[in-house]
């Protein structure tokens, strides 16, 4: 085994000296003859007027704009790797007036060196922030009906004796304002099979409670009347001192930044990065709040993909992808929002924890908050369409899924399951971008997401 490692390191440094990666990389990662053929070579540029949507917020219009270079055909990395570099900016507001804005950009293989630089920043403004309760004590606590009944009930305003109408409507909502700053670069080595990622996240957030604010809505005669906002969950934590764990922080009407020192070491022996259809995903990573050590997060999961089918073209194709993460959020002063995800460092992603649009897709975003997460995740992908419009390429077909999760306060066996499943498209554009809209439903009814980049 030994042996095999140091051939592993020998033949990188000789293929680093002679400035090129033509039989560096491991034929594993080789794209697939129908996807080579449909690689684009030079500039990929890509504008357009984007819908999304989510659970939470319904309906965004924003504007998208792409650029990736994907280089030359006789490039070494060209059937490997799906650009060399990757730009992408988008702006947009839903309906509620939430506003967001991000910028990525990617360099693999940078400058066909065993090197990968990335770059992300994001900032959201919204009324629609979750806060559900923290704990494992929620896991058990399921709402009596759907959450749609449950909202509605939410919205009917009730009337004092002395005539003020008030209203619960925000009971589970926050307005936040977040900026994020994500750079990371990596070290490519066996053959592009193992990924050593390290950087810095610094993250600002401010957190408004909603209480006292003023609504127009309709009482039970269909009257519209002016209701205010009575206390939230978020305001009551203080009454309820078994709700958070010792540590956790809820500060409101400041500015909380945070600067994290993150590192990852990562198996990756997927075929094609953007739309894998064999291979391993294996990560371990860890970030801490810098420089006072007092924020702790930790993760290991694993992704697997793997073809069922494939016709002899490679038009047509069923694989089956496999996700399972555990992920631990710790420390002696952690502020509340730093549980809601785990930071993904082989892609630089967010993930939102046992809710929300890629984990458990049936419940609402933080809808279930603990310290210690762990997911099991399954999708059935087929690809079974192929279209050109307007000089463009789209491959997609039917995803079915289901979803697990599980949560802890602190280390040990988890006790309670929170469970969904559901059908999704998934469509590959330009063989660069990955869209997906998935209907998820579990016991409290359904949710609907529509994003771009696959689950997992």
């Amino acid at each position: 085994m030994w042996r095999r490692i140091w051939a592993e390191v020998a033949l990188w440094a000789l293929v680093w000296a002679q400035d090129t990666v033509p039989d560096f990389i491991d034929p594993r990662k080789r794209l697939q003859p129908f996807e080579l053929e449909r690689k684009r070579e030079g500039w990929v540029i890509i504008g357009y007027p984007g819908i999304d949507y989510d659970a939470l917020r319904g309906f965004a219009l924003s504007g998208v704009a792409s650029i990736a270079y994907e280089g030359k055909c006789n490039d070494p990395t060209f059937q490997y790797e799906p650009y060399q570099h990757y730009f992408l900016v988008q702006a947009g507001i839903y309906h509620t007036r939430s506003r967001f804005l991000r910028f990525f950009y990617d360099a693999p293989w940078l400058g066909n060196r065993p090197y990968r630089v990335s770059l992300r920043v994001s900032h959201r403004d919204e009324s629609q922030g979750q806060f559900w309760g923290i704990g494992e004590r929620f896991l058990s606590t399921y709402l009596p009906g759907s959450i749609y009944s449950y909202e509605e009930d939410l919205k009917k305003p009730q009337q004092d004796a002395s005539g003020v109408w008030y209203t619960r409507l925000n009971r589970h909502h926050f307005h936040i304002t977040h900026w994020q700053v994500w750079a990371s670069g990596e070290w490519v080595g066996l053959k592009g099979l193992l990924r050593v990622i390290g950087g810095l996240r610094w993250v600002n957030e401010r957190v408004h409670s909603l209480k006292g604010r003023t609504y127009s809505l309709r009482n039970s005669s269909g009257e519209k009347v002016e209701a205010i906002q009575l206390p939230t969950l978020l305001d009551s934590i203080d009454q309820m001192p078994s709700l958070l764990a010792p540590g956790v922080l809820v500060m409101q009407d400041r500015w909380v930044p945070r600067w994290f020192l993150g590192a990852a070491i990562v198996w990756d022996s997927r075929d094609f990065e953007i739309d894998p259809n064999r291979g391993w995903l294996i990560e371990f990573g860890h970030e801490s709040l810098i420089p006072t050590l007092r924020t702790h997060k930790t993760y290991a999961s694993g992704r697997h993909y793997h073809t069922f089918w494939r016709s002899a073209s490679g038009k047509i194709r069923f694989t089956g992808a496999l996700h399972v993460v555990g992920s631990a959020t710790y420390g002696s002063r952690v502020f509340f929002l730093d549980l809601y995800a785990y930071n993904r460092w082989s892609d630089g992603q967010n993930v939102p924890l046992l809710s929300g649009p890629y984990t458990l897709r049936a419940f609402r975003e933080n809808r279930f908050v603990t310290s210690f997460a762990y997911l099991l995740q399954y999708e059935l992908r087929m690809r079974i369409l192929e279209a050109r419009f307007l000089r463009q390429h789209f491959l997609g077909g039917p995803t079915f899924f289901v979803d697990l999760g599980w949560g802890t306060d602190k280390v040990g066996f988890p006790r309670y399951t929170v469970w969904g499943a559901g059908i999704g498209v998934r469509i590959l554009w330009n063989m660069t971008t990955i869209l997906r809209l998935d209907a998820a439903i579990a016991r409290e009814g359904w949710q609907l997401h529509f994003h771009p980049s696959h689950t997992y």
